[in-house]
């Protein structure tokens, strides 16, 4: 395998095989969002609202695709080396630094978000601080391994997170169609906020833009199979959840999966919505990272003689005050509703903006070639 060397300094030798970035990217996912997944889809997209993650599916495709595009255009090299072959690095300082901001933001409120419902279940009287200095820890020794040990540590979680979805299948005898009701998207909807809270659930994937020097060729079918993944997982919880809970029951349930999870008996297992939401940690963890990993290919590539341990200090230092800060969990709510908002921008305009780049370096390339024909 060729052996390579990323913006954070670590010799690569070897690149991320598509079979293991597609577990990784439905791991990266925002997954915290599928506890109220049920809810949001019924507060805002009405009666059948679970078939709203069908459109939004379909969504995220489309900004895949201009991933899969921008990596081909490219042939490979970094959206930095595609950026600033057009436009100076001073210049792109800011949107580096805007970009670097909100993924350290989301980084912080989701590990907080989880944090804070931990200790409402859990440990009520335990202090906050403990539990972000251990995410903080796990993060800072899966950093420093780099982007193909962070990938292997990843799927080896996916294979620990992924089983608990099979003990909803015990709710299928209590399962029934007539919950479901034969109205579509009817109720006190509003489609524009329900698609930026759907979405949100989808979130983390975008990051996969930088992973253009550290990939297999033909990687991009990755990102249509994680997501993929992703959408089928949401896409079981939701119905199941439609056919077990009625309509109203689901609107008034903060966490109905959470719910959903108590009602599961299992004959081995004791409490299985405590356990469930103890190991969903782990993705709570895989969203963490990957956001942390993006911030520091940002800042490896603004000053690259700082060495990338510092970076890793600096960005989770800063994830750690960011996640002491918010004093409620409506506050983490305000913050994660901010942030999503403009990381689904992100998501959309830094893929937009590295076509456009790659667009005018193609016709840089062309006119030479037609005035010379001319000639």
């Amino acid at each position: 395998m060729v052996k390579m060397r990323g913006i954070n300094g670590d010799n690569m030798k070897e690149r991320l095989n598509p079979l293991q970035l597609s577990l990784l990217f439905y791991s990266i996912q925002n997954g915290l969002v599928l506890y109220t997944l049920p809810r949001v889809t019924a507060e805002y997209f009405g009666t059948n609202g679970w078939l709203s993650i069908i459109f939004i599916f379909v969504l995220v495709n489309m900004n895949i695709t201009m991933i899969a595009i921008s990596y081909k255009l490219g042939k490979g090299r970094s959206i930095f080396e595609i950026i600033e072959a057009t436009v100076p690095k001073w210049v792109m300082v800011p949107f580096y630094l805007f970009i670097i901001c909100v993924w350290i933001g989301m980084a912080s409120m989701i590990m907080r978000e989880y944090i804070f419902i931990m200790k409402i279940m859990f440990y009520p009287t335990l202090p906050a601080t403990f539990f972000v200095i251990f995410f903080t820890l796990l993060s800072f020794l899966l950093l420093r391994g780099g982007i193909y040990h962070i990938a292997k540590a990843l799927v080896a979680l996916f294979f620990v997170v992924i089983p608990m979805i099979v003990l909803l299948f015990y709710l299928i005898p209590e399962f029934d169609f007539a919950r479901f009701t034969p109205f579509i998207f009817k109720g006190d909807t509003d489609f524009f906020k329900g698609t930026l809270h759907v979405y949100s659930a989808f979130l983390g994937i975008e990051v996969s833009i930088l992973f253009f020097p550290f990939v297999e060729k033909k990687w991009t079918k990755a990102l249509f199979i994680g997501n993929m993944l992703s959408t089928f997982i949401y896409l079981i919880i939701t119905c199941i959840s439609f056919g077990f809970f009625s309509f109203d029951q689901i609107l008034n349930d903060l966490y109905p999966v959470m719910t959903l999870f108590e009602y599961t008996e299992v004959s081995f297992i004791s409490r299985a919505e405590n356990l469930c939401f103890c190991v969903y940690a782990f993705k709570v963890l895989s969203t963490t990272i990957i956001y942390y990993w993006g911030a520091q290919q940002f800042f490896g590539n603004m000053v690259k003689s700082v060495k990338p341990n510092v970076w890793i200090i600096i960005i989770l230092a800063s994830g750690f005050i960011l996640a002491l800060i918010p004093d409620s969990l409506l506050d983490v709510k305000k913050w994660l509703n901010l942030l999503s908002n403009c990381s689904i921008g992100i998501a959309w305009a830094l893929p937009m903006f590295v076509l456009c780049n790659l667009s005018i370096q193609i016709l840089k390339k062309k006119m030479p070639r037609e005035t010379d024909h001319a000639k």
